[in-house]
């Protein structure tokens, strides 16, 4: 069952949409999630296709895990069969791999406009989170999409292990990465980030 993992994730995608906007956020507990999700900024309001991709004139949507099916993700994650859900109160999707120790991801949408200069402002502030900062150095990835940068590290109980990043036109889609209890380095975060990141791409 995900709600734990979902739950967790109300708070860490709260803050970091709040730090990146310049406003406040309560603390936050990876085992805990009492933040209200309305202080995110407003999703995208699209349609998607059956296979994930959007139609001619619309853009896909990656918040209700419509755009990305849960086999694909999956697959991304390193795994092969896993899950997907909208975190209750809506606007996050994760995505988990069936067995709960290994690495998994949960998927926001966005407009430039809902960041501080945009997408340079996204980028500029992709590693502090007002539940703490990512103790890592962001890495730009050409080739996926408009633009891709990640961030991994370690920080706090509270903090995610890593961050991506991907510019689809006026869309950002932001990847939150957690390692799970696995053994699983930066190196192999920045990998499989690098893949949530592409897959994500290949469906707008």
């Amino acid at each position: 069952m995900l709600l734990p993992r979902a739950l967790a994730t109300i708070i860490v995608v709260s803050a970091i949409a709040l730090s990146s906007c310049g406003g406040d956020s309560e603390d936050g507990d990876k085992g805990m999630a009492d933040n209200d999700t309305s202080a995110s900024p407003d999703l995208t309001d699209v349609s998607a296709t059956d296979d994930g991709g959007g139609s001619e004139g619309t853009s896909p949507s990656f918040a209700d895990c419509s755009a990305v099916p849960g086999a694909e993700m999956a697959v991304a994650l390193g795994g092969s069969t896993g899950t997907q859900e909208v975190i209750p109160g809506g606007g996050v999707c994760t995505y988990a791999l069936d067995d709960p120790q290994q690495p998994s991801t949960s998927v926001e949408q966005f407009s430039t406009a809902d960041f501080a200069d945009g997408w340079d402002g996204a980028r500029a502030n992709i590693a502090t989170t007002a539940v703490g900062t990512i103790e890592g150095t962001p890495v730009e990835v050409p080739g996926i999409g408009d633009g891709a940068v990640i961030v991994v590290g370690t920080g706090d109980g509270a903090v995610p292990d890593g961050i991506g990043l991907v510019l689809l036109g006026d869309t950002i889609v932001r990847a939150t990465m957690y390692k799970g209890s696995a053994e699983v380095d930066d190196a192999e975060l920045t990998a499989i980030t690098t893949a949530v990141l592409t897959l994500i791409a290949s469906k707008a």
